[in-house]
């Protein structure tokens, strides 16, 4: 659930970026399957191998001022490196049998569909079923912060009427 700008600041600057499915668990498994050395998730978990195997604030925090020491600069300067897209989350209510096959429901799925063609690489949708709640999980990113809290708010209700 990155922010869609570190995909744009990473593009063009060549770097590769993966994703795993939310969790520090899904995190560190792709990172020991690509023999990579760094993750993490937009909450603030970040894994440094070299370290640890979990999200780790304090290990965090001193890499960042050890690259802020390397640098001679300050952290206001890195944050400019890349634009922080707007992002909306919305919890769709739903039956808990049903909240992982979202998917399945054709209305559900081209109602995803449309919102992905409207986007085209300048915002993204992306759905998934709670780990521990009867909800799907609406997040929907762009530049336009009014309409995509707009599109959030359709597709969640589309989703709980379609999954109840």
């Amino acid at each position: 659930m990155s922010n869609m700008g570190l995909s744009v600041m990473a593009k063009k600057n060549e770097i590769n970026i993966e994703q795993a499915n939310v969790g520090d668990r899904y995190v560190i498994e792709k990172m020991l399957e690509g023999g990579y050395i760094l993750g993490g998730e937009q909450s603030g978990h970040i894994i440094f191998k070299e370290f640890n195997t979990t999200g780790d604030g304090i290990i965090t925090a001193i890499q960042m001022l050890t690259v802020l020491k390397a640098r001679g600069c300050k952290a206001s300067k890195l944050a400019k490196i890349m634009d922080i897209y707007p992002q909306v989350l919305v919890n769709a209510k739903v039956s808990n049998e049903n909240k992982n096959s979202f998917m399945e429901n054709d209305k559900i799925r081209e109602a995803v569909l449309e919102l992905e063609k409207k986007f085209e690489g300048e915002g993204r949708v992306l759905i998934r079923p709670s780990g521990t709640e009867p909800l799907v999980r609406v997040m929907i990113e762009g530049k336009d912060i009014n309409q995509i809290h707009q599109d959030a708010e359709t597709l969640a209700s589309i989703i709980e009427h379609n999954l109840q």
